[in-house]
């Protein structure tokens, strides 16, 4: 491209006003250029390793079925739970990637075959209260709590140890939920409501007294109960609400994909 040159006594605007469109265009270019995702850790490696093992597993398992034929095949869990469990101890790699991991093995942790299970998962969360008690991660690992297929009374012991050595107020309240739904998945009712009145009495104002709200509802579907204000859509679409019901023999049927 040629350029005008300007009277030398507007060289000088000249020169800038060049320098300007130089630095528009470069910023522009580079605007325009992909940005490289970052590189997957080591842990996220792995994850997508285990999901794409898992769904070979059932991918068999069904094949199985539809051929009547069944032979035996190693659950990929029991595999990748101990290389989980080898990051989660790993102090080489960032405490990110340490809590990743560990948080991993207390969601799966059901789901791997072991033979004092209360014992392994004490070690388990001892390891992760040790060092993550003040940390996000902390509240991530109450609401894992959930999924763990553990009796009531070691869930509930980890729950508590957690709630003890953090100093958050938040962690404590997600702590006292975390009681609460595991009372409830325990068929505890009477201690479950008890936690959620804790909860709601210590912690008002808290993000875990809002998620309490199922607990809430299930506190209300019991015999000679007035029946939560819950409403819907229905499979034609239109929008249904309980109260409109009310006098009438009414079943309320819950359904989902998991």
């Amino acid at each position: 491209m040629g350029h005008v040159f300007l009277a030398n006594h507007n060289y000088t605007e000249y020169s800038a006003f060049m320098l300007n469109t130089l630095i528009l265009s470069t910023l522009m270019f580079a605007a325009q250029q992909p940005v490289e995702a970052s590189a997957p850790t080591a842990v996220e490696t792995l994850e997508a390793s285990y999901h794409s093992a898992m769904n070979d597993y059932y991918a068999q398992i069904g094949a199985m079925y539809e051929s009547g034929e069944f032979t035996e095949i190693e659950n990929p869990i029991e595999i990748y739970f101990d290389k989980f469990r080898a990051f989660a101890k790993d102090q080489t790699i960032a405490a990110s990637e340490r809590a990743r991991a560990q948080i991993w093995c207390v969601q799966y942790f059901g789901e791997k075959n072991w033979s004092h299970p209360d014992k392994v998962f004490a070690s388990l969360s001892e390891m992760f209260i040790k060092e993550y008690a003040d940390s996000d991660y902390a509240i991530k690992f109450t609401k894992s709590m959930r999924r763990v297929q553990l009796d009531t009374p070691s869930k509930i012991a980890a729950i508590e140890q957690l709630g003890d050595a953090t100093t958050s107020k938040d962690i404590q309240a997600y702590c006292v939920l975390a009681c609460a739904f595991a009372y409830g998945d325990g068929n505890d009712q009477e201690k479950s409501d008890s936690a959620v009145d804790s909860l709601l009495e210590k912690y008002p104002n808290s993000q875990a007294a809002k998620d309490a709200a199922p607990l809430l509802v299930k506190r209300q579907l019991k015999v000679d109960k007035t029946a939560p204000a819950l409403s819907g859509v229905d499979v034609d679409g239109k929008e249904r609400h309980l109260k409109d019901t009310r006098g009438k023999v009414t079943f309320v049927v819950f359904w989902g994909f998991w």
